[in-house]
């Protein structure tokens, strides 16, 4: 399977997670303590990639992405793929009484997981490429794909962190923080889907100081926005 499982890599859902835990009112925090139990929002937003060592969850590969043909619009289907499990995963929370304690933590881990990643651009990208999996580049010297650029290389040669994202958010109008909670998961895809021209937008299979430039804040914006979706989704599953 292609690595594009590991959206953000874990320094990016560490960010959104703690981004969502900060934004959540008091008694949604407590809730989510209780059915996380001892383990933290972190650990929260990592384990359905921390589980993919263990074959016996390879049933979970595919919720993590949605890829379909450039030029075309996200049609509804019956597939497993990320809207379809996000939405899913949703509505089960929502009706969580029917639901066992450890139900609810799976639940809650695959929505927090899944959320994040649906900000990651190329987790809604092309099949012909798989999310940018297969497009080599070079990469400050190293040759890296394109998707873990993404993922992980940005973030960490830029310093993108928690801080960052927090003052970041703090510049934004409460109409557009409010406007950003509202939507449905297919908005939020059509939006995310909206930045592949800026990620596709090198040349010589080169990533260069400009497109690092250009990018980094269109990541931090990302990681900003699925912080606040994802509070605003835990608050609605949880009250």
């Amino acid at each position: 399977m292609p690595s594009h499982l590991h959206a953000w890599g874990k320094a990016g859902h560490d960010i959104a997670g703690e981004l969502a835990y900060h934004f959540l009112d008091n008694a949604t925090k407590e809730k989510l303590n209780t059915y996380l139990g001892n383990t933290p929002i972190e650990g929260a937003s990592t384990w359905m990639d921390e589980v993919r060592r263990d074959h016996s969850y390879d049933y979970m590969k595919p919720w993590h992405y949605v890829d379909y043909e450039s030029g075309t619009e996200y049609k509804a289907n019956h597939e497993e793929n990320l809207v379809n499990e996000l939405n899913k995963t949703i509505a089960e929370l929502e009706h969580k009484d029917n639901l066992d304690a450890d139900k609810i933590k799976i639940d809650l881990e695959i929505v927090i997981h899944l959320v994040e990643d649906m900000h990651q651009p190329l987790h809604v990208g092309y099949p012909e490429d798989k999310g940018g999996n297969t497009i080599k580049v070079n990469y400050m010297g190293k040759a890296q794909n394109l998707h873990h650029v993404w993922d992980d290389g940005i973030i960490k040669t830029q310093d993108i962190g928690y801080e960052k994202c927090l003052s970041i958010y703090k510049t934004m109008r409460p109409a557009e923080v409010a406007q950003l909670k509202t939507g449905t998961v297919e908005q939020w895809l059509k939006e995310s889907r909206s930045l592949l021209p800026d990620v596709y937008d090198f040349k010589d299979n080169t990533i260069d100081e400009a497109y690092i430039d250009k990018n980094t804040p269109i990541i931090e914006k990302q990681l900003v926005i699925a912080g606040i979706r994802l509070a605003a989704v835990l608050e609605k599953v949880l009250k």
